[in-house]
């Protein structure tokens, strides 16, 4: 008799559905062939399968929010390298590159606390900043300070990237339905009120045809359920 299948545990994390869902998705086509047609098991998969790649989805949607802070925060740097540089060599560098360096801080000074700005305007204010040090006398005098051309360049590609995740973030949005709490719940569900019950009564009833892959799911619902008590008992 094969064994079985408990249900999952509903404190599992997200992440842990994530990987069991996509696991017993492996197992059914491995094991398709050896359990033969059946339609309602395949329905229930097919299901298990949409709602658990929903699930990766919405996961990789958080992980996008949080590499967009990533990104802010490298483009933020950016910008504190370039105005610091800026300000030593008026109080560093030569006659000249004092000189040279008020002129090119009197600019920046227009672009004061754009980090702390909303994202779309700190963009805005970037591109202007920009294009302002690009244009004829000011690029020369950039270009006049060593090493602040190359503090322009990390300002220039740190935007670039932010703004890269921030379409990145939005193309992924399109489309693209619940958060990832809902998901779960549905997925959860999905599996211990239809897809864990069924397959314990074709596995008793045809333990030849369901057996292995009754023995396969349990088994990694097993060790699944292990995780989570393990934690519950930790807190």
């Amino acid at each position: 008799m094969s064994s079985k299948v408990p249900k999952v545990q509903n404190n599992i994390q997200i992440a842990e559905l994530g990987t069991l869902s996509q696991g017993i998705g492996v197992r059914y086509d491995e094991n398709v062939a050896k359990i033969g047609e059946d339609k309602i098991l395949n329905a229930l998969m097919s299901a298990e399968k949409k709602e658990s790649n929903a699930l990766i989805s919405s996961m990789n949607r958080t992980k996008s929010a949080s590499s967009l802070v990533e990104k802010d925060s490298a483009r933020d740097d950016a910008l504190s390298s370039l105005f610091d540089m800026a300000k030593a060599y008026t109080l560093l560098g030569t006659a000249s590159q004092k000189q040279t360096a008020v002129k090119v801080c009197s600019l920046l000074d227009k672009y004061k606390g754009i980090s702390h700005l909303n994202n779309a305007t700190e963009s805005a204010k970037i591109a202007s900043l920009l294009e302002d040090l690009d244009t004829e006398g000011n690029k020369a005098a950039v270009e006049a300070l060593p090493n602040l051309a190359e503090a322009v360049s990390a300002v220039r590609a740190a935007e670039a990237d932010f703004l890269a995740s921030v379409k990145a973030q939005e193309d992924e949005k399109l489309g693209l339905g619940d958060n990832a709490s809902a998901v779960k719940k549905r997925l959860v569900s999905l599996l211990n009120d239809k897809l864990i019950p069924y397959l314990n009564i074709a596995s008793e009833l045809f333990a030849e045809n369901y057996g292995s892959f009754a023995e396969q799911v349990a088994l990694a619902v097993n060790k699944s359920n292990s995780v989570v008590t393990q934690r519950a008992k930790r807190s």
